[in-house]
């Protein structure tokens, strides 16, 4: 593949399979697996750097595919964060219900408090 027609070989393939690897967690998931491929590529990315000089293929590539990763990662701590904004709202609604009287004065409804039942 890349590696192999501009001089890298397997540590830049491995690289950029990495770079997909983490594509897939970002869309699919668990993110929890994110950070354990990020510290595999960054240390595979430190090898191909201290061996011969990598081409420019092979560095267009991987910025690409990085640049392709933190988009989808600040889309998803965008959609996270609206998902929080919503939660709150929501929330915020439910404790703050406001009608009105029969002789059309405001009247709050706050949430009631929750009680346990327990047997003696």
């Amino acid at each position: 593949m890349i590696g192999d027609l501009f001089g890298g070989g397997a540590r830049q393939e491995k690289v950029l399979r990495l770079l997909d690897q983490e594509r897939g967690v970002i869309l699919n998931g668990p993110l929890g697996d994110l950070a354990a491929l990020v510290e595999r590529r960054e240390a595979m990315i430190e090898e191909v750097l201290t061996g011969e000089s990598p081409g420019e293929a092979f560095l267009a590539e991987v910025k690409a595919k990085a640049e392709r990763n933190s988009r989808l990662l600040l889309a998803s701590l965008a959609g996270v964060r609206a998902a929080a904004e919503t939660l709150g709202r929501a929330r915020r609604a439910a404790g703050e219900l406001r009608t009105y009287s029969a002789d059309g004065r405001p009247v709050e409804l706050g949430q009631a408090a929750t009680t346990r039942d327990t047997r003696a």
